[in-house]
């Protein structure tokens, strides 16, 4: 198997009884704060400029958007997700050479499990897996010094919780994974110089590409499975210097 089949396998097979005690409450936690950064940042000017992009584009009505209304699942994500992260005060994961805010894999996880009808056991799963995939990839894969975001390893993991909260089997979980690795390399510039919308927008946006690979694996469509060690791939290219510790992970 590729590693992102590997990976696949470890998504597909975790259950929430693999979550220990003390996991389970610090999620549900960071769940709430969360959802509390999201309240408050319903009236930020960003956050209007999307509503008035969702009300012009529409969307089936699917999936929540937290404050009211509903639209498509991936634009819930996109939205839910730039709520949580626009007043900069939800959670941060801080590895050796990177950082990271793994709640911003939340708003996709959460649209996902509406849509599939999943219950707050399976949402939980899904959402510890995103978290565990984005901090684990921030240990031994930091991109930072390359001039890439903390969203790239982002792309693997809110694609990996979303599949999972759609119910996909270990190929559908490898292609989600595959499409959104391969497509979402985002550049540092985000934050560094002089600061835009964008800081707070962009894993809302990584959030919305791999919530609709998902949806796009779910119906079939297949990704590269080498995404990892192929040719080009995460290990290869401007990466070659995470070589070793992608080789020594675990999941």
């Amino acid at each position: 198997m590729t590693q992102v089949e590997q990976l696949a396998a470890f998504v597909e097979h975790m259950t929430y009884e693999d979550l220990s005690e003390e996991a389970r409450h610090q999620l549900k936690i960071r769940i709430l704060d969360a959802l509390g950064c999201a309240l408050g940042a319903i009236e930020g000017p960003p956050i209007k400029m999307l509503q008035a992009q969702i009300e012009d584009f529409g969307g089936k009505p699917l999936t929540t958007l937290i404050g009211g209304g509903k639209t498509a699942p991936d634009r819930a994500a996109f939205y839910n997700s730039a709520l949580i992260r626009y007043l900069d005060y939800n959670d941060s994961y801080i590895a050796k050479k990177e950082t990271c805010h793994p709640s911003d894999n939340l708003g996709a996880v959460l649209a996902a499990c509406e849509y599939a009808r999943r219950n707050g056991r399976e949402f939980l799963t899904a959402l510890a897996l995103a978290y565990q995939i984005q901090c684990r990839l921030s240990d031994v894969a930091p991109v930072r010094a390359k001039g890439f975001d903390h969203t790239t390893q982002g792309a693997y993991a809110v694609a990996a919780g979303v599949a999972r909260g759609l119910g996909l089997n270990q190929n559908g979980i490898a292609n989600a994974v595959a499409m959104s690795g391969t497509a979402y390399n985002a550049l540092r510039v985000t934050r560094t110089g002089s600061l835009s919308n964008w800081k707070g927008l962009a894993y809302p946006n990584t959030a919305f590409g791999a919530t609709h690979a998902a949806f796009l694996a779910m119906r079939g469509v297949t990704g590269p499975l080498e995404v990892f060690e192929g040719n080009k791939g995460l290990m290869d290219g401007h990466y070659r210097t995470l070589r070793t510790g992608l080789d020594a992970r675990e999941p």
